[in-house]
């Protein structure tokens, strides 16, 4: 079974997937399964004893981890680990059961496929300090972007689930806040006017992302069904209850 929640950002809302908290589920699943957050996994931000605790932890459970960026990742580190194919696309592996999605791949899992692409803007950059607190590269580069294209291109611009961080810019949370591009190199763009266009061009089923820490569903600009996560813990089931709930 694949299950899909929301930030974790280490400690903090480590609850929603604990067996012992709030995932009391978790006590059943097997390797075979697999959780995946969607973006401020968070678990990898210090490089020293926290990151090691937390790891550590996260390896003794018994399914699969997987995880997109959001904007509270140590970049510098995540980019540190070996780059492998697992699923169809290319992940970080942190673990033996724990792997980054990276950006603008595409992943099947249990006859599902996923297109992944992870990233948000800090709206509050500017209380964060680079490369302790804050990374330029939680915005996408323009080679980013081509390759997402290239691998939808590959795919016939189909497939089941959207997973994202950040979420389109026609989304009613979409210009909650703005994104100020003087805090960025040049070669980084804005993210939410590509994932707009990821969402007019690309036939998919249903879109999840997380972000903005609340738990709601709405329609698309294409009618399809947007679930933004935060606490929620969603399986593949319930997910198509929803879409056929607002799609047929």
């Amino acid at each position: 079974m694949i299950y899909i929640t929301g930030d974790t950002h280490r400690e903090q809302d480590v609850f929603k997937i604990n067996p012992d908290d709030g995932f009391p589920l978790g006590k059943t699943l097997t390797p075979n399964d697999y959780v995946i957050i969607a973006g401020d996994f968070g678990f990898i931000l210090d490089g020293d004893k926290g990151d090691k605790f937390w790891l550590d932890w996260l390896e003794s459970l018994s399914w699969q981890i997987c995880f997109i960026d959001g904007n509270h990742e140590n970049f510098n580190l995540l980019e540190e680990f070996p780059v492998e194919t697992w699923h169809g696309g290319q992940v970080h592996r942190i673990r033996p059961n724990i792997v980054h999605l990276m950006r603008g791949e595409v992943f099947e899992i249990e006859d599902h496929s996923f297109f992944c692409f992870g990233g948000a803007p800090s709206h509050d950059a500017k209380y964060r300090v680079p490369n302790v607190s804050w990374w330029q590269q939680e915005l996408p580069t323009l080679d980013e972007m081509k390759h997402a294209r290239q691998v939808l291109d590959a795919h016939q611009w189909q497939v089941d689930y959207v997973l994202s961080h950040e979420v389109y810019e026609n989304h009613s949370l979409g210009n909650k806040y703005k994104t100020d591009m003087n805090f960025y190199d040049p070669e980084r763009y804005d993210l939410k006017p590509f994932l707009q266009e990821i969402e007019e061009r690309l036939d998919y089923r249903v879109w999840l992302h997380g972000h903005y820490h609340l738990d709601q569903i709405e329609r698309s600009p294409s009618n399809k069904p947007c679930i933004t996560l935060y606490n929620r813990v969603i399986t593949i089931p319930e997910i198509e209850e929803l879409y056929r709930e607002i799609c047929e």
